[in-house]
């Protein structure tokens, strides 16, 4: 913070009388009283505004335009964490006036909801006197303001004592945050004594020196700095016109500062342009640690931030954002964003205007578009942008794209490692950073948190569709009809005959469901017993095959058939409940999916139905809606009290393959939770499992063998993921149509592995089949025909069809214009493939690099 550029800070000392204020409209319970320090409030309505030394009710005319600013920024402030609303006040960059005004209305918003431990009024402690300009500080004398940040304010000092001329930054508390309660004030001041401990370990020529320190008469902790008459690291970047080697060599410089403050376990957790000058020398100074962390002050990885962590979140990791535990990783990804900034001329995201439950999706799920595309948004000259376009290489984008990666283990392990990939770089050397594996991509991609999450609950339906025999059969028992038993296995055997689960194969059927679903009311008319169980098969078998407006329909006839004839707490009806749980959660309907649920696990206990089917399937499936949300120990939990369940002879009760099945759930909880070993075993004992009840493989064993795959990818072994994955692959072709989209998943992976392997002739091949069975799907907008399309246009580009590749992915970019902001992702995949079509000998003519 400590630079050239001035700007006195506003004095927050205005005194206000004491006296009692009440108004007229709301009655004397409502009275406020008033004092220099803070207020306290009789009654409750905390929604009074104290503005200007007087109380005005919301819509009141005469609030000034100071006024309203406070009332803004108190409305702001009362929507973040009770515990953190100081910290946002001092974070947001407004006039002493108006935070001390605020903070007078936060105060009195917490005595009146009984949140706030200390008095409003704080009659104890009284504010120390604040050092003036001209006063000295040890040998130092304070000459003028140069800036007041978040929590501290800088002045520019001299050396006093006339030993020797030197002029110096002396950090002090900010004057208004001596305003706030007496706990806050010594957490601040604590802070600071944090700092200084900090700063005195380390001695770096990209690290700003501290030089002295001490705290004034009253107790105010102050630094003393050396002066850096210098400016930001971004307008250094631009004053300079520096192009993007220069850039990328000046940032290395930055990461040896922050190194240095990793070789002492320091966590700075504020890295951003303005906290690092480049002074006229071109030398980057690394400035205020102000919250920063030492990390042996406790174990490494469990400091969570406290109240005063006040981080920027344009610059902040996903861990940070979410409030976890915080290693030097976050740095790295910090340096990453800044990077970007100082490549692309804007940041990666702006976060303006967003609630904090939206920026915290845009930071930890949203990738940042390519820094050669973000040009076009940056404030530089024509010339400037082709110039840096043309230096913004493939690598650049990948080195950045690691640093800032979502997941911490996938990002340089420290500042040196970044800095010597740069290096690397700028001498011509490979780079360490390369592109996602095939499996991570296809993962995320697919937006979910595992691959093989959605596969493996769609493996669960061989469970769901035998639940349409399971509750008919032990309602029946319990109502002694044997008759109908016969009549019911018949029929419903018939119709599971088509189930892929079941048959292993995907024969064409959609004429036979439409004519068996019109004929369900008339044949059974007078059994809803019958009719329940065959719509219930019905509506499953259409769930699998994605044709759910048909199932929600045939579901919810089966529902009124069974709430009917035998209640809606019967087995009949939770049975069909659990279908329609499954309905919701292929409709993205994920909170609804898990509230069903979760009410037909308590009905069945309550009723202590735990033997019947449907007590296992919905058991299974809620795991599975946990494991979704990455609620893993629940997750585990519920898979756990599934296996446990007695095991069932009959296996029209319940499918053979339950606890293989569940074993692959158990493996992907140990997947997430990175027990590798454990969930390696796992996921090995359920394919023996299922190879045994399937010799010529069967869905479920194909979901096995591809979550293996995804692990053997994470280990670094390709070649046996490959393997498992063309062990999968013909399985899933042989249960399903080739526009399926697990059919269309598993060719997917097989081809980023392929292109990976620099097999493009193969990778090819199959990417035309790919693209050919989602052609139709390709016109409606459907994301995983996109994604085949994209894939289709890197195989054509991988075997050199540069100009047929731009013509794929020309109709891919025109589909995918059309879907909503969410797919991000996959806009990025088809602007980065631009890119490199454009960057290769045979695209620079093509009209997608020439505008044409």
């Amino acid at each position: 913070m400590a630079t050239s550029r001035s700007r006195a800070p506003a004095s927050p000392w205005r005194q206000a009388d004491s006296s009692e204020v009440t108004s007229p409209a709301m009655g004397p319970s409502l009275a406020w009283t008033l004092c220099p320090l803070g207020m306290s409030l009789s009654g409750s309505d905390v929604r009074l505004l104290l503005v200007s030394g007087r109380i005005a009710p919301p819509g009141d005319s005469m609030k000034t335009s100071l006024e309203i600013q406070v009332l803004q920024l108190f409305e702001q402030a009362l929507a973040q964490p009770v515990a953190l609303r100081m910290t946002w006040l001092a974070g947001q960059g407004q006039p002493d006036e108006v935070v001390a005004r605020v903070m007078r209305l936060l105060e009195a918003e917490r005595a009146a909801t009984g949140f706030l431990e200390e008095t409003a009024v704080i009659p104890d402690e009284v504010p120390p006197e604040f050092p003036k300009v001209g006063e000295r500080l040890g040998n130092y004398e304070l000459l003028k303001p140069l800036e007041a940040g978040g929590m501290g304010v800088v002045y520019l000092g001299r050396r006093a004592d006339n030993v020797y001329d030197q002029q110096v930054a002396i950090k002090l508390v900010r004057p208004v945050h001596l305003l706030a309660t007496a706990a806050f004030r010594r957490q601040l001041i604590s802070r600071f004594e944090d700092e200084r401990s900090i700063l005195a370990r380390m001695s770096h020529p990209n690290v700003a020196r501290i030089l002295d320190g001490g705290s004034t008469v009253g107790g105010i902790p102050y630094l003393v700095m050396e002066y850096v008459d210098g400016v930001s690291l971004t307008d250094y970047c631009r004053n300079q016109k520096l192009d993007v080697p220069a850039r990328l060599a000046l940032f290395c410089k930055v990461c040896d500062g922050v190194q240095e403050a990793h070789r002492h376990l320091i966590v700075h957790r504020d890295l951003k342009p303005d906290n690092v000058l480049v002074g006229a020398n071109g030398e980057p100074r690394l400035l205020d640690f102000g919250i920063a962390k030492i990390l042996e002050q406790e174990p490494l990885g469990t400091d969570k931030g406290t109240s005063l962590s006040a981080m920027t979140p344009a610059y902040a990791s996903p861990e940070q954002v979410r409030q976890e535990a915080l290693t030097t990783s976050s740095d790295v990804y910090s340096l990453g964003v800044v990077l970007y900034q100082m490549i692309a001329g804007v940041r990666p995201y702006e976060l303006g205007g967003l609630r904090p439950a939206e920026a915290e999706h845009v930071v930890c799920d949203t990738l940042p578009d390519p820094m050669r595309k973000m040009l076009d948004k940056a404030a530089i000259t024509d010339g400037e942008r082709k110039l840096r376009r043309a230096q913004i290489t493939p690598d650049v984008e990948r080195i950045v794209g690691k640093a800032m990666h979502k997941e911490s283990a996938r990002r340089y392990g420290s500042a040196q490692e970044l800095a010597d990939d740069i290096r690397r770089y700028l001498a011509g050397e490979p780079v360490q950073a390369h592109p996602d594996s095939a499996g991570y991509r296809l993962r995320k991609f697919l937006g979910r948190h595992r691959v093989g999450a959605a596969a493996a609950a769609l493996a669960l339906l061989a469970i769901l569709t035998a639940t349409g025999v399971a509750f008919w059969q032990a309602e029946k028992a319990r109502r002694a009809a044997n008759d109908t038993f016969l009549v019911n296995h018949f029929l419903i055997d018939m119709l599971k005959s088509s189930d892929p689960y079941n048959s292993g194969s995907d024969i064409p059927f959609s004429q036979a469901m439409d004519e068996a679903s019109a004929r369900v009311g008339a044949n059974f008319r007078g059994r809803p017993d019958i009719a329940t169980a065959v719509r219930a098969i019905l509506g499953a078998s259409m769930v699998s095959r994605g044709r759910f407006e048909m199932a929600e329909r045939e579901l919810g006839l089966a529902l009124r058939d069974a709430t009917e004839a035998y209640g809606p707490e019967s087995i009949s009806a939770l049975s069909v409940r659990v279908n329609q749980a499954t309905l919701l959660k292929e409709q993205d309907r994920h909170d609804e999916s898990m509230k069903v649920l979760q009410d037909v696990v308590a009905s069945i206990e309550g009723q202590g139905l735990l033997g019947i089917p449907a007590y296992f399937v919905a058991l299974s499936s809620l795991g599975e809606a946990h494991l979704q949300r990455d609620e893993i120990d629940a997750a585990d939990a519920l898979f756990q009290r599934a296996l446990a369940l007695p095991p069932v002879d009959d296996p029209k009760l319940r499918s053979p393959s339950d606890g293989a099945v569940l074993k692959v759930s158990l493996a992907l909880v140990a997947h997430s939770r990175g027990e590798l070993d454990l969930a390696e075993s796992r996921y090995r004992e359920a394919i023996a499992e299922l190879e045994t009840l399937h010799p010529q493989g069967s869905p479920e064993l194909a979901t096995a063998l591809i979550n293996l795959s995804s692990l053997k990818d994470e280990r670094e072994q390709p070649d046996q993921a490959y393997e498992l994955l063309k062990r999968a692959m013909p399985m899933r072709e042989r249960s399903f149509n080739a526009d399926h989209p697990l059919v269309i998943g598993v060719w997917a992976m097989v081809i980023q592995r392929a292109l990976d392997r620099e097999d493009p002739e193969y990778a090819l091949s199959l990417a035309r089949k790919a693209g050919a069975a989602t052609q139709a799907s390709l016109l409606q907008a459907e994301p995983l025909a996109i994604y085949a399309h994209y894939l289709l246009a890197e195989a054509l580009f991988a075997n050199d069809k540069v100009v047929e590749a731009e013509q794929v992915l020309a109709e891919a970019r025109v589909q995918v214009d059309k879907m909503p902001p969410e797919a991000r992702n996959l806009r990025n995949l088809i602007a980065d493939l631009s890119g490199r079509i454009c960057q290769s000998p045979q695209g620079a003519s093509l009209a997608l690099c020439t505008g044409g």
